[in-house]
């Protein structure tokens, strides 16, 4: 059942979608060669200008890249061991060429699923377009002739999953390391001020001019006195 949905969803995108002018478009998103350095290094740039705490999401964002990845290729990969459509499927016309690799899940669509979650709690602005850039990957996948429909939506689950445990992670770590320092900087501020008001008024009472010295008075035998002529 599930093969035979899956079958005909990827003949509906593959064939019934097939547009020759949209081929080296789709192959580009799936496929974007030397631009992908470029890519990385103005997702990096935005990431760094935001000081501290851009450079702790991306960090977070790279380890949690490398951790879907990893998951995806080398742990569910092996376990399903499922073999691409252009393999199974007589009348598909892939345009990378038959691949023998295993097909489940996207490892493109396990990636950047992953990446959403981060780039929308570091850059709100940008969730769309990374939900966008995302989707468009995701779907050139099963037009190019590489991946099952469900191999796609498959990916695209476990990087949310993985992508909302990073999320998680981040947000840890920024309270930890940025809001914890601005507590600490706050109370010692206000100990500082403490200690300057409890050495006001000291400095009040030295810059208090003296009072006068007051003469003895001393009484004489006649009652008068002793100060006088």
């Amino acid at each position: 059942m599930l093969l035979a949905w899956d079958a005909a969803v990827f003949r509906a995108i593959h064939h019934g979608l097939h547009v020759p002018a949209l081929d080296p478009v789709m192959m580009w998103l799936t496929a974007p060669g030397t631009f992908r350095y470029v890519f990385f290094v103005l997702v990096g740039a935005a990431f760094l200008a935001r000081g501290a705490r851009g450079a702790l999401a991306l960090a977070v964002l790279v380890a949690t890249i490398a951790v879907s990845d990893q998951v995806s290729a080398k742990g569910i990969k092996p376990i399903f061991r499922r073999q691409r459509p252009s393999v199974t499927l007589a009348d598909a016309r892939p345009l990378f060429g038959v691949r023998h690799t295993w097909s489940f899940p996207s490892n493109h669509a396990v990636n950047f699923t992953a990446a959403i979650p981060i780039v929308a709690t570091a850059f709100p602005a940008a969730t769309v377009p990374a939900i966008a850039v995302a989707a468009a990957v995701s779907f050139s996948r099963i037009y190019v002739g590489d991946h099952w429909p469900s191999d796609v939506l498959g990916g695209v689950l476990i990087g949310l999953y993985v992508g909302l445990l990073g999320r998680r992670a981040y947000r840890r770590l920024e309270r930890g390391l940025f809001e914890g320092a601005q507590r600490g900087s706050v109370i010692g501020r206000s100990g500082t001020g403490g200690s300057e008001l409890g050495v006001e008024p000291s400095r009040d009472l030295a810059r208090r001019p003296a009072p006068d010295p007051v003469a003895p008075v001393t009484t004489g035998a006649g009652g008068g006195s002793s100060g006088g002529p």
